[in-house]
């Protein structure tokens, strides 16, 4: 498999979990001027819209898939995550930002990973 390959399968799973867990996906791989968001979700549970990094690592010798999201990456998914929210006329509805980091044996869903500071 190539690198788009990869990451469509994780991505793929990461969908699985997330709808295991009530999630509705709204859509995949919302792209923009700013970057793409890999999943945008609804979460009926605690009744907001999620935007979800989903990170994979194969191995962990340069760290954990999570730690790959920096304060750039972040910048990046909240600037399209905001077009996304104008683009659908979203109002009056909670956002969270999640991680969805895998490694070949785990699933680790980070709810709250970083927030929007004004």
């Amino acid at each position: 498999m190539d690198k788009k390959e990869i990451g469509r399968y994780y991505e793929n799973l990461a969908v699985k979990h997330l709808k295991s867990c009530g999630y509705k996906i709204l859509c995949q791989n919302y792209r923009t001027k700013f970057g793409e968001i890999d999943i945008v979700a609804k979460d009926k549970k605690d009744n907001c819209i999620v935007f979800v990094e989903v990170r994979y690592r194969k191995n962990l010798f340069f760290g954990l898939p999570k730690e790959t999201i920096n304060y750039y990456k972040q910048t990046r998914i909240i600037k399209s995550a905001m077009v996304f929210i104008k683009q659908y006329k979203i109002e009056n509805t909670n956002l969270r930002f999640d991680i969805v980091s895998i490694t070949d044996n785990e699933i680790e869903h980070i709810k709250n990973a970083f927030q929007v500071s004004i």
